[in-house]
């Protein structure tokens, strides 16, 4: 028996699309720039940057591997939130965006190309392995990176059809 109730209904609001952006922006920022964590042995203290894992990686050998982490870490999702704050801001503000329809395509293609809660999954777990071994603090980079993951999956919760509605308002 059913109701005709909807269970689940999609963000289609366009402000707060655009303030999750902008939060999501400034946590890549955030993760980006500062370090993920710090670690401390006997003294010596060490900071590891998503940037550090990237050339880690290369240096030992592994540049597919250097190549994967960038690609989902950092420019999958950098190129995916320019490319909304693109659409998001012009649309917010009455006009249609240029190149709307490529860049919505280009804005679907670069969604599965982003890994940064797999990423988060294992910060977590070397975090926990390191504690046994060396003093260990999360950084600011790690913060930026649980605050991107979060906002990454709350614009998944928006609908992109209302951009293209908006857009056929706007053009109309």
């Amino acid at each position: 028996m059913t109701c005709d109730s909807p269970l689940y209904h999609r963000n289609n609001d366009l402000g707060a699309m655009l303030a999750v952006t902008l939060t999501a922006t400034i946590a890549l920022v955030v993760a980006n720039g500062f370090p993920l964590i710090t670690m401390s042995v006997n003294g010596l203290r060490t900071e590891a940057t998503l940037w550090s894992a990237i050339l880690a990686s290369y240096d030992h050998e592994l540049p597919l591997v250097a190549a994967a982490l960038a690609i989902t870490l950092i420019i999958a999702p950098f190129i995916e939130l320019f490319l909304l704050l693109w659409v998001l801001v012009p649309l917010r503000a009455g006009a249609r965006p240029l190149g709307f329809s490529t860049i919505m395509r280009a804005i679907h293609i670069m969604r599965p190309w982003r890994m940064v809660e797999v990423f988060l999954l294992g910060l977590v777990v070397a975090v926990v392995k390191l504690a046994g071994l060396a003093s260990t603090v999360p950084g600011w980079g790690a913060f930026g990176i649980v605050v991107l993951t979060l906002a990454l999956a709350s614009l998944a919760s928006f609908d992109t059809s209302a951009l293209w509605r908006r857009a056929d308002q706007v053009r109309a």
